[in-house]
């Protein structure tokens, strides 16, 4: 490793010595993936104005700058960088922020480039966090004043960073579309009251490493992990939605046991969960066994009933729908075929003058019984496409057939398919079928990734975006979310109006 890489712990002492030695120590924060003339003059510019320059960069985890980012891995960015002159000293970062970063160092100034000038350019809004952190840490804030430069505009322009099908669309896309009109946009959806109505679902995930073949048993042996909880389903959704709309309502039904503490423990506050309790009846739970390296599925167990509801819970649910309709513009619908949407709930989200946005989905438990069009009358619908394929018993024949035969059969105004890496399409009234190629280089977990995509989409067409606009959001989120371990976090909205502006500089 080279010299002037320390870590944090070393790097704190050094700056307590040179602080207590009278000198000057500046901090300097960024990704900093493609080194370029803009880079070096800040560097240049800021050990002008401090006795010691450390520079410390965020990790490869925490980097959200689009797909294929970073360019270069942390250990490559921490030695090109100590390697500038300018530089004294070179570190990583634990935190996804610099405040956490600059609550442990203390330097002197933190200094940002000339860019950061102006706060309400900083999209994730942390430059006043971090501003109000040094000076809590009895530093200051400085700004260097150099021509700038992006890495990502150098990158997107100039490296293979996309196919080529992906270059050819967003190269298209950004002549008629900015990252701040689409930013707005998503930000104009907080007004929007929304009920979620679905199955709760608890995924839980237990790692175990294989160990091999019992000799005298025909199974995998596995020795256990450790286990790992997430809120899924319908709870998801009402996550991601609720970290872009203010008021969120969430309609379900749940177990007797402890599920629902655990749904409420990771619930935001702006989510009013309202559980109707079935006796004699499990919280739906997806078990998934699973190599914590790879994230290799090995064997699932599902701890359901999917018998339609009994008529007492039926009646509590359509009464809490009624209420909710009421103060409600939209009502998202997240069926999971595990027994929830029997003929009578589905009649009552109809009665609702709402818009409707609905995902349908098919799984090992309900395969074949829980088609997309024993519904009708849905303002919005998503779906895959194998899910589509199903739903039209048809295999073989070209999508668009499909898709303008489903969307008839629903009576609906916009149809979203999602193709796992061959993108989205969406199919809506008056116009010709809108193909988004997909933006992902890099899966980690595809479960939840529909959810997340159909979560934040369906504000989205309640607003009546454009859809072209509305496939690349959808396009960015998935891309996001495939990132992402099942549902352990919702979509955040700094993190997509990040990936958004870096992927259309």
């Amino acid at each position: 490793m080279h010299i002037k890489i320390l870590s944090l712990d070393d790097l704190a002492k050094k700056i307590k010595q040179f602080k207590s030695e009278g000198k000057i120590v500046g901090l300097s924060h960024g990704v900093f993936d493609l080194l370029h003339p803009g880079h070096i003059f800040h560097f240049e510019s800021a050990k002008k104005i401090c006795d010691v320059l450390i520079v410390t960069i965020t990790q490869d985890q925490f980097v959200r700058k689009g797909p294929g980012r970073p360019a270069f891995n942390e250990k490559l960015r921490m030695h090109t960088l100590a390697n500038i002159e300018n530089i004294d000293y070179v570190g990583l970062s634990q935190w996804p922020s610099a405040v956490e970063l600059i609550q442990v160092l203390q330097p002197n100034l933190y200094i940002k480039g000339s860019d950061y000038k102006c706060a309400s350019d900083d999209v994730t809004g942390n430059i006043m966090h971090e501003v109000q952190a040094v000076r809590d840490a009895g530093g200051d804030f400085a700004y260097t004043d150099e021509e700038t430069f992006s890495s990502s505009t150098l990158i997107n322009n100039f490296f293979n960073n996309h196919s080529n099908q992906v270059s050819e669309y967003l190269s298209e896309f950004k002549k008629n579309h900015c990252a701040s009109d689409i930013i707005q946009m998503l930000k104009d959806v907080k007004s929007l009251r929304v009920t979620v109505v679905g199955e709760a679902i608890l995924d839980r995930y237990d790692y175990c490493h294989a160990m091999g073949k019992p000799p005298k048993d025909p199974i995998i042996s596995a020795r256990y992990a450790l286990r790992e909880d997430f809120a899924g389903g319908s709870v998801a959704i009402a996550r991601h939605l609720a970290n872009f709309c203010d008021q969120v309502n969430l309609v379900s039904y749940v177990g007797e046991g402890n599920e629902s503490e655990f749904f409420n423990s990771v619930l935001q506050p702006n989510i009013n969960f309202h559980p109707i309790v079935t006796p004699d009846r499990p919280t739906v739970c997806k078990q998934r066994f699973l190599d914590p390296e790879f994230l290799g599925k090995m064997f699932e167990m599902q701890y359901l009933d999917d018998h339609d509801l009994p008529d007492f819970v039926q009646d509590n649910i359509i009464e809490t729908i009624k209420q909710l309709a009421e103060e409600s513009d939209m009502i998202v619908i997240s069926d999971f075929g595990h027994g929830l949407f029997s003929k009578r709930i589905q009649d009552a989200l109809y009665d609702t003058k709402c818009f409707l946005a609905l995902n349908v989905q098919s799984n090992s438990a309900n395969m074949g019984y829980n088609p997309v069009t024993k519904y009708k009358n849905a303002n919005f619908v998503s779906i895959d496409e194998p899910e589509l394929r199903f739903a039209a018993h048809s295999k073989y024949d070209h999508i668009h057939n499909i898709a303008h035969g489903v969307k008839s059969k629903l009576n609906t105004n916009h149809l979203l398919v999602s193709q796992g890496p061959g993108g989205c399409i969406i199919y809506s009234d008056d116009q010709s079928p809108i193909h988004t190629p997909v933006f992902s280089q890099r899966i980690v977990d595809r479960t939840g990734a529909g959810d997340a995509l159909f979560s934040i989409t369906s504000p989205c067409m309640a607003k009546e975006y454009d859809p072209r606009i509305i496939g690349f959001i959808a396009n960015c989120v998935g891309a996001m979310a495939v990132e992402t371990v099942c549902n352990r976090d919702p979509i955040d909205p700094i993190i997509l109006y990040k990936f958004i502006t870096y992927l259309l500089k």
